[in-house]
């Protein structure tokens, strides 16, 4: 009987768990009990009511009041809407590994990920030696403590209380905990069971086949669409808000994401090498989640220099284990250059192909050495004839070769080369072209059909596997507003947060070596003042950020000098008014220059 869902008949038979079993023993009582007392006030039977204790909704009890208890043993919360709850969600260990699920009661509908060391799998159904669903009871019993929902049931949340309270005594009152234990068994009993009108909202045949048909995408996981914002019990590590999560690791993430495309041998090169301690972004993260998921390819980032643009490009390639291109735009790039230039030929491509004597054989035979190059035999020729002749031949026949040659050459740009093969392609700052409609001429590679001409006639195609990311920032002095059209292809824009004095103090020790961390806060507290000051005082030609604080540092270790590194590494850069360089000094350095 599928409708039964949690109670089929091989599951009312699953053993009850201690320390309800012995308690059972001790007081000579069965799991069933006809004491009106134990049953719940859900049970509407007129005459002959019976409460049973139910062996998974007593395993779903105590792993609630683990999660409660303590918080390594899992989690459970709420993600509150502007008008209702639009998951209830938990996560916490079994024995296959993680059970990661969200509850939603406007459909009754259960999604989620059973997450193991190796990969994620879907959550098992309900089946008979298998799973007896006491996952998902543990679900419902949490939404059953949670007051201002529907679900919210008083007597429950009483008694569940009740049992709490007596873990904690470690079971001293074993009568006021069995009773508890009826009723909270009873009352879910009765919910499930009930007609449609008055039952939980539950789509049961959703547990009927091997594993359960709805899961959560790791890149929904991953953008913070089910992190829980209220009623929190434990502490989730799955299912967290974006600002919380942990970064990983370049090396943990390519566990995960590489050996999917095979790479040509001759651009393994191009693979960048960064250490693999380094921590990704959350950006960089997105990134790879869409291209693992989705068919999405385009992406743009955008921010202060710095920020780890151009950085997360390049853990984004050797991530993926693709080779990486980079194109720097100017401002007075146009259309072809886009996709190629012309060069002059200085090299050229004809090879000569004729044998030439040795200057030995000239010097003992010169007629017959002449004969090798022109094929006339000249009896008597001087060997000053003969040389004069072989290097008139020689020339004759390497102009007649070359003659032919251009005088300049098609060279194919960084991008046309990237759309070849699978590859990540950086296009660094897109926002500095000057000429309106430039960056347009990408557009063809840009769309679904992504085939585009070449001067030469050639139509190249953009590999389904070639990853675009621009990165640009738009508020510096020289950036123009990007079409609209180009806009609307990108499949994600990121605006890249700048590092905070933390951040860039953490990362340019790891960078640099430098070990002195109370100088070194100073330092990046200084470069991120400077910054806010140039914002304020709308100050345009210069620039203060991380590159300028890892620079002040490297400079600073050689010379031991702290204004003087400071004038040559930061100040020079954050403004080219020599007026306001000093006011920078006066107020954000010399106060502070006894922290060296």
């Amino acid at each position: 009987m599928p409708d039964l869902c949690f109670y089929a008949p091989w599951i009312m038979k699953e053993p009850i768990p201690d320390p309800f079993r012995m308690m059972l023993e001790k007081a000579g009582k069965k799991r069933i009990s006809y004491d009106e007392a134990d049953c719940s006030m859900r049970n509407i039977r007129k005459q002959g009511k019976v409460s049973r204790l139910h062996g998974p909704t007593l395993h779903a009890l105590l792993t609630l009041i683990q999660i409660r208890k303590e918080k390594d043993s899992g989690a459970a919360g709420i993600q509150r809407g502007r008008d209702a709850i639009n998951y209830f969600c938990m996560e916490y260990p079994g024995n296959q590994g993680k059970y990661v699920m969200t509850y939603n009661s406007k459909n009754g509908r259960f999604s989620g990920i059973l997450k193991t060391e190796e990969k994620n799998e879907k959550l098992p159904g309900i089946r008979e030696g298998k799973n007896t669903g006491e996952q998902y009871l543990a679900l419902l019993a949490y939404a059953n403590l949670v007051p201002d929902n529907p679900l919210f049931n008083e007597e429950f949340q009483k008694n569940f209380y009740i049992l709490e309270e007596q873990e904690k005594k470690e079971w001293e009152d074993m009568e006021a905990a069995l009773r508890a234990a009826f009723i909270c068994c009873d009352a879910m009993y009765c919910e499930v069971i009930a007609n449609p009108q008055q039952a939980v909202p539950l789509e049961k045949s959703q547990f009927r086949a091997e594993e359960l048909e709805d899961v959560l995408p790791e890149y929904k996981i991953a953008a913070g669409v089910y992190a829980p914002n209220d009623e929190i019990y434990g502490k989730f590590h799955v299912l967290l808000p974006v600002n919380e999560k942990t970064k990983r690791t370049l090396f943990e993430l390519k566990q995960i994401y590489s050996g999917r495309w095979d790479v040509n041998e001759r651009t393994k090169e191009r693979i960048p090498s960064l250490p693999e301690d380094y921590l990704v972004s959350k950006e960089a993260e997105e990134i790879l989640q869409m291209v693992d998921k989705t068919p999405a390819r385009l992406f743009m980032m955008t921010g202060d220099a710095g920020t780890g643009k151009t950085t997360d490009a390049r853990m984004i390639a050797q991530i993926l284990g693709l080779p990486y291109y980079v194109f720097t735009c100017g401002p007075g790039m146009d259309e072809l250059e886009l996709l190629a230039t012309t060069v002059p030929n200085m090299g050229g491509t004809a090879h000569l192909e004729m044998e030439l004597p040795r200057l030995e054989d000239i010097e003992m035979d010169p007629a017959s050495a002449l004969a090798t190059v022109n094929g006339i035999y000249e009896e008597g020729i001087s060997r000053e004839k003969a040389f004069q002749e072989i290097l008139k031949a020689v020339y004759e026949k390497g102009y007649e070769k070359s003659k032919n040659e251009k005088d300049f050459l098609l060279k194919e740009s960084e991008i046309v080369k990237a759309c070849r093969e699978p590859s990540v392609i950086e296009i660094q700052e897109p926002a500095m072209i000057e000429k309106p409609g430039t960056l347009t001429r990408l557009n063809s590679l840009f769309d679904d059909g992504a085939v585009t001409d070449l001067v030469n006639g050639e139509q190249i195609r953009r590999n389904p596997d070639t990853i675009v990311i621009m990165t640009t920032n738009l508020d510096y002095v020289g950036c123009q507003n990007f079409n609209q059209s180009v806009l609307s292809r990108m499949n994600l824009i990121q605006p890249k947060e700048a590092l905070t004095e933390e951040e860039m103090a953490k990362r340019a020790m790891k960078r640099t070596g430098f070990k002195n961390k109370e100088l070194l806060s100073f330092m990046a507290a200084t470069v991120c003042k400077i910054h806010e000051y140039l914002i304020e005082q709308d100050i345009t030609d210069g620039v203060c950020g991380y590159r300028e604080l890892e620079n002040w540092v490297l400079s600073y270790m050689v010379s031991n000098d702290l204004r003087r590194s400071a004038w040559t590494a930061l100040l020079s850069k954050a403004s080219m008014d020599r007026e306001e360089q000093g006011t920078m000094e006066r107020v954000f350095l010399l106060p502070h220059c006894d922290v060296d």
